[in-house]
């Protein structure tokens, strides 16, 4: 199976691992995990399964946890799945494949492993989901949920379905759930942390499968959904998205079930450097007044959710490049400092009821800069991916679905 993938894929890049001391490092340290425990099969397994059910336990109880306990607690969820993909038969080019699709940047089992670490966002997801099908089985009684670009450990939803197994709140009579990933190792890896975690009863399919070309035969009651990156930018996210949302059913949700992404004009020293230097951790509870107070909004460049991805139209450009119109925004006048500031782009995440993955939250939430973006200045030198505008602009932003997706400024 393994040699079909390989062949099939052979006009991609792949990386080089042998100058990959970090890639070294992972799997030296997932092997010496292995040799020095000497534990049984059945004891691995245990405690694979228990460290999903321990960090589960802690993101959906209503008693506020401290942060290094889940710190701790998402770690060990961590070192027990990379124990098991260590045993999923993964070539070392199929650990590092990385490579951009049509509609994005397809990230490597072995640089998309860490996800499954980032507490708040699988803690706003989680919460958000556990609502979700709890809303839905009061009326139904089962639900099929489909997760798109998974990854190899589906980190939104089989530490949900291990909670679920082991404290028997619901079975896989009431949740089936299609995987998908188009990534060749994901999917190995995938499959093996599945059985290792015994979840079969839940699980409908597993398929290796492009999402934005992905026809599922069921209709769909959950589309959970996370390709991200900050800035929204170079992942697939809104491509998948539309394309899967019409499998929904009527009274289908989305999970999130709204992305707002944002602009803002910051003071890159303020934002991003003085207002962390007195806390402990990144999260939108800690961010400091005073910077806060400091930035110039421009409002909401997009917003993503069932309804805007129904009635998103595309506008295809020369070489079957394809954007979407997002928000128009006036670039406000009077600020003296406007020329000190770069564009940061933000995403606020709802991802079901009040539950939700705010700026700083996690990696997918941070405010990312945007340096080639000049307001009442100039560069030095002028390239041709800089915009330059001026106070009081109208400037539409688009949002480019083909290669690596970002917004594109242009001035009306």
């Amino acid at each position: 199976m393994e040699a079909q993938h390989l062949q099939v894929t052979s006009g991609l890049s792949f990386a080089e691992p042998e100058v990959d001391a970090l890639l070294k490092h992972s799997v030296r340290t997932q092997l010496e995990s292995l040799l020095t425990q000497k534990l049984t099969v059945e004891q691995r397994v245990q405690q694979l399964q228990q460290s999903f059910v321990d960090a589960t336990t802690l993101v959906l109880s209503d008693t506020e946890t401290q942060h290094q306990v889940l710190v701790k607690a998402f770690d060990a969820m961590y070192d027990q799945a990379v124990q098991s993909m260590a045993l999923a038969g993964l070539s070392q080019a199929l650990l590092t494949r990385q490579y951009v699709s049509a509609s994005g940047l397809i990230m490597s089992p072995h640089n998309c492993k860490h996800t499954i670490k980032d507490v708040y966002r699988i803690k706003g997801y989680a919460r958000g989901i556990d609502q979700a099908i709890q809303s839905k089985l009061k009326h139904v009684s089962s639900i099929t949920v489909l997760y798109p670009a998974c990854g190899p450990f589906a980190p939104l939803l089989l530490p949900l379905l291990s909670y679920y197994k082991d404290s028997q709140k619901f079975t896989g009579q009431q949740i089936q759930v299609i995987l998908a990933d188009v990534h060749p190792g994901a999917i190995l890896a995938l499959t093996q942390l599945v059985k290792d975690l015994q979840l079969d009863e839940y699980i409908l399919c597993i398929e290796e499968v492009d999402a934005t070309e992905y026809k599922p035969k069921e209709s769909i009651d959950l589309l959970v959904l996370e390709a991200m990156q900050h800035g929204f930018t170079k992942e697939g996210q809104l491509s998948i998205a539309k394309h899967l949302v019409q499998f929904l059913k009527i009274d289908g949700w989305m999970i999130p079930q709204n992305i707002s992404v944002r602009g803002m004009m910051v003071i890159g020293e303020t934002e991003f450097n003085q207002q962390w230097k007195e806390v402990e951790y990144s999260h939108s509870l800690n961010t400091d007044t005073d910077a806060q107070r400091d930035r110039v909004e421009l409002g909401e460049l997009m917003s993503i959710n069932k309804s805007t991805l129904l009635n998103m139209q595309e506008l295809e450009l020369q070489d079957g490049v394809k954007v979407i119109q997002a928000s128009q925004v006036t670039l406000p006048v009077d600020v003296d400092d406007m020329d000190k500031r770069i564009l940061a782009v933000y995403a606020h995440i709802d991802t079901f009821a009040q539950e939700g993955v705010g700026q700083y939250d996690s990696g997918i939430t941070h405010p990312r800069p945007d340096m080639t973006f000049y307001i009442d200045t100039k560069p030095r030198d002028v390239e041709h991916t800089h915009f330059v505008a001026n106070s009081g602009d109208t400037v539409q932003f688009y949002y480019q679905l083909t290669g690596l997706p970002g917004f594109v400024p242009v001035k009306v």
